[in-house]
């Protein structure tokens, strides 16, 4: 395992981002946006830059891990090869009317010297893209000469090709009702709807999906035809337990689904399954445990506790105390990775080295008859930091960092 290291800009690139006016920087974000009291996240003016070959290195861990999970997928909605927790078993039943399952999905990783590691997946519900693609705009816009050698990768720009190549000319993203009054969560709605045209994407919220109307074949909002759905509404217990019916009728509607409510199937705290499909994909995973396997007396400082049958950024904690007594089978442990670190310099006044983690947005579209991808790319990038330890999570102090993709060469 490699040991951290600092990654460091070159001094050009250091030297010309330190001399811009932060308060040019805080009105561009404005313009686009990004900044807004209701919803303060602080952003760093120093950017994270991937390499060609970091890049590339990226798209051949998402495109290992995206396939393993894609092929536990399939088999995974057969009951009888897989029980699922209870949120994943009632997803077993959901209606399957399409041979190819699209998606954009988001892979946390993390790095440790030249080593990534991949922490969590997300299949669906997948959030964040307006904040850190705002971010890394508004650099791009008062730094234009940036372009002359690197580019932003943006999510919603494979997201329209992807539709575009599959002749969808309407797709509706259905929301939560309480989306307004979280400027971050509408915002990210906002980005992708405009970002997708020429094709329409109309936000629908969940009090408006009674306008819905279906004959089995076809679907349609108010008398419009809606070609596919991208759902973005997310609350697990709420929007998959309890809407089970409703998400029966737009899966048994004749829409396309994208980012298709039953992939929460391989949502899974414990990753070891993806090197059970794929022996290529250990080489991408921390060290995992099951917690009835933990040695009596041994030192958790370096672990991390999961709990395995809770979804998304729930269920974890961080070099624990105390360890569950009861359930322990529920449990598993995974090494605590040390960050790689970097320099910040923030809006709201953070200046420093800071451990940092870098998700890949993933746009694919997988052929579930042959087993085989149609497409796999990395289609953007989400850094975070840290100020103190190596919890990266926005809302815990930290914050986003810009990202910088190298261009190739001409």
């Amino acid at each position: 395992m490699s040991k951290r290291v600092f990654r460091e800009l070159d001094q050009g690139l250091m030297n010309r981002l330190s001399a811009v006016d932060m308060r040019s920087y805080e009105q561009r974000l404005r313009e686009l946006l990004y900044w807004d009291e209701r919803d303060p996240c602080d952003v760093s003016i120093l950017p994270l830059v991937i390499s060609r070959e970091q890049h590339a290195a990226y798209g051949r861990a998402a495109e290992c891990l995206c396939g393993a999970a894609l092929e536990a997928f399939a088999e995974r909605r057969d009951a009888d090869r897989f029980s699922g927790d209870p949120l994943q078993k009632p997803l077993q039943g959901f209606s399957l009317r399409q041979n190819v399952i699209s998606g954009n999905a988001r892979f946390d990783f993390v790095e440790q010297g030249d080593d990534i590691r991949l922490l969590e997946m997300n299949f669906v519900g997948v959030g964040t893209v307006g904040h850190s693609l705002q971010a890394t705009r508004a650099l791009f816009d008062i730094v234009p000469e940036l372009a002359e050698r690197y580019r932003l990768l943006h999510p919603t720009h494979a997201f329209r090709e992807q539709l575009l190549r599959q002749g969808i000319g309407t797709i509706a993203l259905l929301t939560k009702d309480t989306d307004r009054d979280f400027y971050g969560s509408w915002l990210d709605r906002v980005i992708i709807a405009e970002g997708v045209r020429p094709v329409e994407m109309i936000i629908v919220p969940r009090a408006e999906w009674k306008d819905f109307t279906s004959d089995g074949t076809s679907l349609s909002f108010r008398g419009r035809k809606i070609e596919a759905i991208y759902p973005r509404d997310l609350t697990w217990n709420e929007s998959i337990r309890d809407g089970a019916e409703l998400i029966q009728f737009f899966l048994s509607s004749g829409a396309f689904c994208y980012d298709h409510w039953s992939l929460v199937l391989v949502e899974d705290k414990d990753l070891r399954f993806l090197a059970e499909i794929s022996p290529a994909a250990d080489a991408y995973l921390p060290r995992t445990i099951d917690l009835a396997a933990l040695p009596p007396g041994a030192d958790t400082s370096g672990l991390v506790l999961k709990k395995k049958h809770l979804h998304g950024g729930d269920g974890v904690w961080m070099s624990p105390a105390e360890l569950p007594q009861e359930n322990r089978d529920d449990y598993i442990l995974q090494e605590r990775v040390a960050l790689n670190q970097t320099r910040v310099k923030t809006l709201m006044g953070c200046e420093g080295v800071v451990s940092y983690d870098v998700a890949a947005h993933v746009s694919y579209d997988y052929d579930l008859s042959s087993r085989r991808f149609l497409s796999c790319e990395v289609s953007g990038y989400l850094s975070r930091y840290a100020m103190q330890g190596d919890i990266v999570n926005i809302s815990k102090g930290g914050g986003v960092i810009p990202v910088l993709v190298e261009k190739n060469e001409a």
